[in-house]
């Protein structure tokens, strides 16, 4: 079995943190890479939202290192800044803005490319005991069809661990993973000094990959359940299922790389200790291509991607959709430092509470930057 295949599977049902596994396939034992940058995004609403414009801008740091062939460490921090520009004149913008949460992870291969012990941990350093002002402008940026740079600024500590294997059958790499996270309590808003206990979260997922002819397949599902949410001590929420189907294939034409890809997040409804009163359960369908174009080191990677969003109490209701165009142009300055600059363009519309779909129009940039040493 070949070994890009296995480590792949292996990526692919690593359920809990699949970054530190990635870095460790491809860098040199005791390097240290550092990744870094900006990114921004806008979107401007017509009508009959409420809502003129949302923006926020971000910025990364993280570090990878690789301590040994079988061990490496990884973390990752960001800064970010939402602003909420409300559609009726004479109001004011809503702005929040702060650190995230740190996430702190670890792999350790007990059999190379085999099967791997994750550990990782999310620490609270991110900015919660939001105002009234700041709590609506972090809600338009926790959208489940728009994917902002960060979409949650603090979430409390949390704990997470995870394995997963590897193995060969019938001409596929297999993978099969699990994960636990185990979350602490936080206090989400000022003005009321209680705090909330997200509920702990069983992750089960699936890989495969495989060669065909001079392409390569890869398929993955993704089963997660939740306990039970509380605030102020009593329990309050019991949060729907989750269901991630993801699907890709790459193949050369040419000089060109092409990649087409796929996925589906399906969440079963939730339901309100209170009463007993049910969710929406939503659904988001994405699918994409992607092409990389080699000019001499460096790498232009154009990109389309179509995003639906669907939610309803008895059935799915078209809730909004979402058409991208992005261009990457990823730049080796030199052996160890690499400069992508990244351009897109949204389109696309938000279904209101009276129906109606309202348009919106969108631009995003970044730069990031990679060093090793």
């Amino acid at each position: 079995m070949n070994r890009a295949l296995r480590t792949a599977a292996l990526v692919a049902a690593s359920a809990a943190l699949p970054l530190t596994a990635q870095a460790q396939s491809d860098a040199a034992t005791g390097g240290v890479r550092f990744l870094s940058g900006f990114e921004a995004r806008s979107l401007s609403f017509d009508a009959g939202l409420g809502l003129k414009s949302a923006a926020e801008y971000a910025i990364p740091f993280s570090a990878i290192w690789t301590v040994s062939p079988r061990f490496a460490l990884d973390f990752g921090v960001r800064y970010a800044s939402a602003t909420r520009s409300p559609e009726t004149s004479g109001e004011s913008n809503s702005t929040v803005s702060g650190f995230g949460d740190t996430q702190v992870r670890a792999v350790y291969q007990i059999v190379p490319d085999a099967l791997v012990l994750t550990l990782g941990a999310n620490l609270p350093t991110g900015k919660t005991k939001l105002t009234d002002d700041e709590l609506i402008a972090a809600g338009v940026v926790a959208s489940e069809l728009i994917p902002f740079p960060v979409p949650s600024f603090g979430s409390g500590a949390n704990a997470t661990t995870g394995i997963a294997a590897a193995v060969p059958f019938a001409g596929w790499a297999l993978g099969v993973g699990g994960s636990y996270r185990l979350s602490g309590s936080y206090t989400p808003v000022a003005s009321r000094d209680s705090a909330y206990k997200p509920g702990s979260e069983l992750r089960l997922r699936i890989g495969a990959d495989r060669v065909i002819g001079q392409g390569r397949v890869s398929l993955g599902f993704t089963y997660s359940s939740f306990a039970e949410d509380e605030f102020g001590g009593s329990r309050i929420f019991q949060p729907g299922k989750r269901y991630i189907s993801q699907a890709s294939w790459s193949f050369p034409i040419g000089n060109l790389g092409v990649a087409l890809y796929a996925w589906d997040l399906y969440r079963s409804a939730g339901t309100v200790a209170l009463g007993g009163a049910q969710t929406e359960k939503q659904n988001v369908l994405t699918a994409g291509a992607q092409l990389s174009v080699r000019l001499g080191r460096n790498l232009l990677r154009p990109q389309i991607e179509f995003r639906q969003h669907a939610a309803g109490e008895s059935s799915l209701e078209k809730a909004g959709q979402l058409f991208s165009l992005s261009a990457r142009y990823q730049m080796a300055l030199s052996g160890s430092l690499t400069l992508s600059p990244a351009l897109r363009y949204d389109v696309g519309n938000v279904v209101n509470a009276s129906g109606d779909a309202i348009g919106f129009t969108g631009w995003g940039l970044s730069l990031g930057l990679r060093a090793a040493l």
